[in-house]
């Protein structure tokens, strides 16, 4: 008996030993956290986390800004690790908990304000184009051997997302111009066509109106009513002149309109040659601040062929929009807590380890040893019940 129980506590010890090994070698892991702000909707995350998932995706930004301090293998394993993505979760402005203990009214008043601050910053246009943001940002999570490692890649994480969502903002904002640039095109003659067919229609009307003024003067002297609105159902009830007027006015409307859309083609046709080189050079950028800077670039090539006003405003415009995507992504988006240096490794602890390989290897030792006792109680145990 004494001989097992010594053979149980060598066991035991042995276990202790491996479960040493294991638990300060490949099973100690420290975990740093931080929290990066950057507003997003939802179906922004989606597309941000999607890509930034992908292993081709950080495999490209790796190669052109690779963490520090990591070997080959490493690398690896990191590839490995976004590409099952919890290395990220969201962070919502409005939690369960926040909904639970904040009344309804209070929630609606929020979103109201928020919404009118957005109107007043980016103006109606902005708006209707700025998704609603539901997220304050990301929390971003890593872990590793060593806890100033821990810290360090969770830090050039934050800086990779940030970097995916810059390149699919980017690109999305090139995919929409060149949408509205076709869409333009494909409407722009017709409506214009329609607009001079509107005004030969007005002069018509307007020439015949003054043959019927000059043959009744009397009536046309005698007619001193305000023209507000002469619409198709009640002109036939006003007086030539006042009908005359409405057609003169509806003259001057249309050509205003036509003016516009005219301003309107010239500075489509201005920014259609850019969008093409937009298209070209981002989709060859390796990074998100590499198609800023491409893009800023034939922006500023662009300006150089500025003839008018209204192409000078079209290149206003589509400067703004890349601004807005560099300043929302690439300046404002920071960490607002750091991943910080972890300062005890993560559960299940190395004295836990060491504890439960010690307890596991007795135990079979245990059983081993008195494997016959045991059976023999277990058959006992059965014949009982029979």
């Amino acid at each position: 008996m004494r001989k097992k129980i010594v053979v149980v506590l060598a066991a035991a010890a042995l276990g202790a030993g491996v479960g040493a090994v294991l638990a300060y070698g490949p099973l100690l892991k420290f975990k740093s956290e931080g929290v990066l702000s950057m507003e997003m909707g939802t179906a922004e995350y989606k597309r941000f986390s999607e890509l930034a998932n992908d292993t081709t995706t950080v495999r490209q930004y790796m190669a052109g800004l690779p963490p520090p301090d990591l070997s080959g293998d490493q690398r690896d394993g990191l590839i490995t690790t976004v590409a099952r993505g919890q290395w990220h979760k969201p962070v919502p402005k409005v939690s369960r908990a926040d909904a639970k203990e904040l009344p309804d009214v209070l929630l609606q008043l929020e979103l109201e304000r928020e919404r009118n601050q957005e109107r007043d910053g980016r103006g109606h246009d902005r708006e209707r184009r700025a998704p609603v943001t539901v997220y304050l940002g990301l929390r971003l999570t890593h872990s590793a051997p060593q806890p100033q490692q821990a810290a360090d890649v969770a830090s050039w994480l934050g800086g990779y997302f940030k970097d995916v969502a810059t390149r699919e903002a980017v690109r999305e904002q090139v995919s929409r111009w060149a949408a509205e640039n076709r869409q333009f095109s494909d409407r722009a003659f017709e409506r214009k066509s329609r607009f001079e067919f509107d005004i030969k229609q007005a002069q018509t009307r307007a020439k015949s109106l003054k043959a019927i003024v000059a043959a009744y003067p009397d009536a046309a002297r005698r007619d001193s009513q305000q023209v507000v609105d002469v619409r198709k159902d009640n002109e036939k009830f006003m007086s030539p002149m006042s009908q005359l007027v409405a057609a003169e006015s509806e003259i001057i409307e249309i050509r205003e309109r036509l003016q516009k859309l005219e301003r309107e083609i010239e500075q489509q046709a201005f920014a259609k040659s850019l969008v093409f080189d937009a298209e070209a050079t981002t989709s060859k950028a390796q990074s998100g601040s590499d198609s800023v800077r491409q893009l800023s670039a034939v922006i500023t090539e662009a300006s150089k062929k500025v003839r008018t006003e209204a192409e000078s405003e079209k290149l206003l415009s589509l400067t703004a929009d890349i601004s807005q995507i560099s300043a929302r992504f690439l300046s404002q988006a920071q960490f607002v807590a750091r991943p910080s240096v972890p300062s005890q490794p993560e559960r299940p602890s190395p004295a836990m380890v060491i504890a439960l390989a010690a307890l596991l290897a007795g135990l079979l030792a245990a059983l081993y040893l008195w494997r016959e006792r045991i059976i023999e109680m277990l058959w006992r145990d059965e014949g009982e019940k029979v």
